[in-house]
């Protein structure tokens, strides 16, 4: 299925917010990659905006980080 132009701009925004989180928590790909217990690519398709996260790899993201889901969505856009 296509994406439409509003879910790329909020997969842009969740993986920049999750690549923050991350990198803020001094967390590598890799090692949140492992917490998640998935390949380290896909954490790099999320971050990169590439793919849209399923609500259960937000829960996973958010668990790896020891945060709330808040961290990755506290405020996108409507349109």
């Amino acid at each position: 299925m296509p994406r439409t132009r509003i879910s790329q701009v909020h997969a842009q925004l969740v993986g920049e917010r999750v690549r923050a989180a991350r990198t803020g928590a001094g967390m590598t790909q890799q090692q949140m990659a492992d917490r998640m217990g998935v390949k380290q690519p896909s954490i790099a398709a999320i971050e990169a905006g590439r793919t849209n996260p399923t609500l259960g790899q937000l829960a996973a993201i958010a668990d790896a980080l020891g945060s709330g889901l808040d961290v990755q969505f506290p405020s996108l856009p409507r349109s």
